[in-house]
């Protein structure tokens, strides 16, 4: 599997099929034990600056105000604290969250705090964002304005997508390609170009006749593994 620069592709899935291990050997948090993970050609063999990672819990720090938690990666990458500012508040700003600067993580919304830890990973500028069910324990209503909101983003960033889910419709919404795994042992069963035009409305897409067809030859691929996967 080859992953374009700029490309948002949606990983799917049974649970315990690899989606996460695969984010993390990116990442360079674990070492394949057969094959090669490569990035930019390089094999991935230390952790693997370059990438950001959103998981599904939001990690905030409680005792640090949105600025703060936003801030902590240009502090641990020993930016000066002049240039931190202008920096924090430019992407306080790009996710909507300006008059919240100060504001703690438990007086915010759910959808908020994502939105936290979306500019938490995008202020020190990776190239590439690894996305583990980041909006999973979403309600549908909140996930659609987050997915315009990451839509967004990511046509006026550039940026590398690799975005894990178990919602179709979610991936299809979201991606250029979604890749089909297989059950244990995870192995690569489909990939499927997604072909809806951009820039997507991320709620009018859901109803178009491709939208549809796309759902039915994903869930085709996808739908037996899930079974086998209940059946163990």
């Amino acid at each position: 599997m080859t992953i374009e620069p700029g490309e948002f592709v949606a990983f799917v899935g049974p649970s315990g099929c690899g989606k996460s291990t695969l984010l993390n050997m990116v990442a360079g948090l674990l070492q394949p034990t057969r094959g090669t993970v490569r990035y930019g050609g390089t094999p991935v063999t230390a952790v693997n600056t370059r990438v950001g990672y959103m998981t599904q819990m939001d990690n905030l720090m409680p005792w640090r105000t949105v600025a703060g938690n936003i801030a902590l990666p240009l502090e641990i990458r020993g930016v000066p604290a002049a240039q931190q500012k202008p920096r924090v508040q430019d992407f306080i700003r790009l996710v909507g969250l300006e008059g919240f600067e100060q504001h703690y993580p438990a007086e915010l919304s759910g959808g908020m705090r994502k939105r936290v830890a979306l500019a938490q990973m995008l202020v020190y500028d990776p190239e590439t964002l690894l996305m583990d069910e980041p909006f999973g324990a979403l309600d549908a209503q909140l996930k659609l304005v987050l997915h315009e909101y990451l839509l967004n983003l990511w046509s006026r960033t550039n940026k590398t997508i690799l975005f894990v889910t178990h919602d179709l419709a979610e991936a299809i919404t979201l991606a250029d390609r979604v890749i089909v795994f297989s059950g244990r042992p995870g192995r690569i069963k489909h990939i499927q170009p997604i072909g809806l035009p951009r820039p997507r409305d991320v709620y009018q897409v859901r109803f178009s006749e491709e939208f549809r067809r796309l759902h039915e030859v994903l869930w085709d691929k996808l739908k037996d593994e899930i079974l086998k996967g209940e059946a163990v």
